[in-house]
């Protein structure tokens, strides 16, 4: 009997695993962990407490969106963002990011900043991935406070970012609610009227 499993054994250490993809150089590896397209990587630090990754796209023909014509760099800012947690310590991602201006006179959008919504959504300072992982965090029942807490950062951020996308799940969800006939609210207070507060 034991000379089999002994056996076994030794076939299962002779099957190496099949290797899908290999990288060797630190520069395809670091893009490989951001796993972004189309975006060059600038540095990376690291204090005692959060890691930074910097980032800017790569844009070769930029176009204005209203008119199609060609524009020209205005500024260069920078806008960081919680991105996951990386071999256990918070994540930003720093975004060195394009301010546009349109070089037609007659064009009515003067100025304008590029953005991906593969890297972060308008509006939203938690990166894409991460803002999908903690709608999902908090769609299993975790409390927006500790999602927050193991990014690192605001309650605000993360609680915009659930609403977001979670609005966003629940109107593409069109089978949801299908064979919901009737809804009941019991002892909820909606508001308190008049001089002595009377609940409604």
């Amino acid at each position: 009997m034991k000379a089999q499993e002994h056996l076994n054994l030794e076939v299962v250490k002779s099957q190496k695993p099949r290797v899908l993809l290999c990288l060797t150089d630190p520069s395809d590896i670091c893009h490989a962990l951001v796993g972004l397209k189309d975006v060059k990587i600038l540095h990376y630090s690291r204090t005692s407490s959060v890691a930074e990754i910097a980032i800017e796209q790569i844009l070769d023909d930029p176009r204005c969106p209203s008119c199609g014509g060609p524009v020209k760099v205005k500024e260069r800012p920078w806008v960081g963002y919680v991105d996951l947690p990386f071999g256990g310590v918070p994540s930003r991602l720093l975004w060195k990011k394009h301010r546009l201006v349109c070089t037609n006179s007659g064009c009515k959008t003067k100025s304008f900043t590029s953005s991906d919504h593969r890297i972060a959504a308008k509006d939203c300072f938690l990166t894409t991935r991460a803002a999908k992982w903690a709608t999902r965090q908090v769609g299993y029942g975790r409390t927006v406070s500790e999602v927050a807490q193991e990014l690192r950062c605001d309650w605000s951020v993360v609680n915009k970012a659930v609403l977001t996308y979670g609005t966003a799940l629940l109107e593409a969800d069109r089978k949801r609610l299908v064979e919901t006939t009737a809804m009941g609210l019991d002892e909820t207070l909606f508001r308190r009227e008049g001089k002595f507060k009377h609940k409604r």
